[in-house]
């Protein structure tokens, strides 16, 4: 059996033991013998620094190679969600795709939890403060206590529910949206994507942790602002994906005071053009789909694939 994959993907693979593991059985091949590829493992030095909306070329030729691999039988990708078009394009094909879900769970939570207290600790202003040379102690009434801050997760998989665990370690109060709407316990309420806009205006955060799909595309839409107060505005952390947010319905909701600060790391559209609104917004945080990124998310991805590739070849891969 082949194994499609990277320069570095196949120094990871052999470090960890896959070709004395199985021996004779199983080879490594780059892009130039794509033909005979029975297996891809795909990495993110693959695909870095394409986006959802645009292709580097040695991307597109990784993808294009996959896409005429007669063989092809098995994608295994470094990514949380499968959710792009060359997946769908390969399993229109009848081609598997698996997912390294769970992966980067830990550095993308973290990640929204360090948005979230940027601005809930102030930490915006003292920065902004700093590049004045202005020194400017801040009352205790312009800082809210997190227990009295309550937040809402958007989606309960693995990165969704660290990030609850997160909160609810810093005493803060815990609403969960999630597709089953099966209850969590020690949460306030637990219910399903559809009341979204029943309990938006009666949080002060909201995380969006879930995948992209029909139920949740445009959750936070220009109908949510009907839902949203100015006495309470929303803050707002998306690490999830760009398109769960309508982002014209984000900014009308700042420019009325209904959302007051957000942090994002994807966007319905990457790279986020130089001209778009979003980079001017001093109550907002915009990074470059960075949320995962962590050196220790390799090994992780390695080890799902290894795991996953001694069950193919049990279940008769050759």
């Amino acid at each position: 059996m082949n194994i499609l994959c990277s320069e570095r993907g196949a120094r990871e693979l052999a470090d960890a033991g896959l070709l004395a593991r199985w021996p004779g059985r199983v080879d490594l091949v780059g892009i130039g013998q794509a033909d005979q590829a029975d297996v891809v493992f795909l990495t993110r030095d693959i695909v870095w620094p394409s986006t959802d909306d645009w292709l580097a070329p040695a991307t597109a030729a990784f993808y294009d190679a996959m896409l005429a691999a007669p063989r092809l039988r098995w994608v295994h990708t470094y990514a949380s969600g499968a959710d792009r078009r060359i997946y769908h394009d390969l399993r229109a094909r009848g081609v598997q795709v698996t997912n390294s879900a769970g992966a980067n769970a830990g550095a993308v939570a973290q990640t929204a939890l360090a948005g979230f207290l940027y601005f809930a600790r102030r930490l915006h202003a003292a920065r902004r403060q700093q590049l004045e040379k202005r020194w400017q102690p801040m009352a205790h009434d312009e800082v809210r206590a997190l227990r009295s801050t309550e937040a809402m997760v958007v989606g309960w998989g693995e990165i969704g529910s660290r990030i609850g665990q997160y909160l609810s370690t810093l005493g803060m109060p815990l609403r969960v949206l999630r597709q089953s709407a099966e209850p969590v316990a020690g949460v306030v309420a637990t219910g399903g994507y559809e009341r979204f806009h029943e309990w938006v205006g009666q949080v002060d955060w909201v995380f969006f942790a879930c995948p992209l799909s029909p139920a949740t595309r445009g959750l936070f839409n220009m109908g949510t602002l009907e839902a949203l107060r100015a006495e309470r505005p929303l803050g707002v952390v998306n690490v999830a994906r760009g398109p769960l947010i309508d982002t014209q319905a984000l900014l009308a909701a700042h420019a009325r005071g209904l959302v007051r600060h957000a942090h994002l790391d994807v966007f319905d559209t990457e790279p986020l053009p130089p001209d778009h609104p979003l980079w001017d917004c001093e109550d907002f945080l915009v990074t470059p789909h960075m949320a995962g990124t962590s050196d220790g998310n390799r090994e992780e991805v390695v080890d799902r694939f290894l795991g996953l590739l001694a069950r193919f070849l049990e279940a008769g891969g050759n």
